[in-house]
């Protein structure tokens, strides 16, 4: 598969707050609430999760790797952290603006990167090697997988209501 250009990466990463608003406006609380299966976070959850992570697993880490040599870039635990932060109970609303400030500023300072600094390395203690590079590839990734987690959430809510449609389909 070819790689995608950076400014293609980019322009994921400046979309992605426009399709989170556009995709949750349609949504009741109810369903944002709702955990579409026990091992499947809600939206709630996963907006919750996108602001966390925002600084913590993506900008502090392209800090860290722009501005040191190497450094050691700790794993970071979801669940644990879901969990612990208890994701099902912060107003999705607050989530998602609080992500989209984030956001804003990080895609600006990434714009600022230059070549050379897109090649610079940490060490992932679970992984190994990263550059600066793969980790904003991963973050555009990142974001294009909680979306997909959303329209699904969005797809399970349509399920009971498709009859004998339901034989053409199976859920995960």
């Amino acid at each position: 598969m070819p790689e995608i250009p950076f400014r293609d990466v980019m322009a994921i990463l400046e979309a992605t707050p426009v399709k989170l608003r556009r995709e949750v406006a349609s949504m009741t609380s109810r369903q944002i609430r709702t955990r579409p299966a026990p091992h499947k976070w809600s939206v709630q959850q996963i907006l919750a999760h996108l602001n966390d992570v925002e600084y913590l697993g993506m900008r502090a880490r392209l800090d860290a790797m722009v501005g040191q040599d190497n450094p050691t870039i700790e794993p970071f635990d979801q669940e644990k952290r879901a969990e612990n932060l208890h994701y099902d109970r912060i107003p999705h609303q607050r989530s998602l603006e609080h992500f989209i400030r984030q956001r804003r500023a990080n895609v600006r300072w990434l714009k600022t990167l230059k070549p050379a600094q897109l090649k610079r390395t940490g060490n992932h203690r679970k992984i190994g090697r990263i550059t600066v590079n793969e980790l904003i590839h991963e973050w555009a990734f990142h974001d294009l997988g909680h979306l997909k987690q959303i329209l699904e959430v969005k797809r399970y809510a349509l399920w009971p209501c498709m009859g004998n449609f339901q034989e053409y389909y199976k859920l995960s």
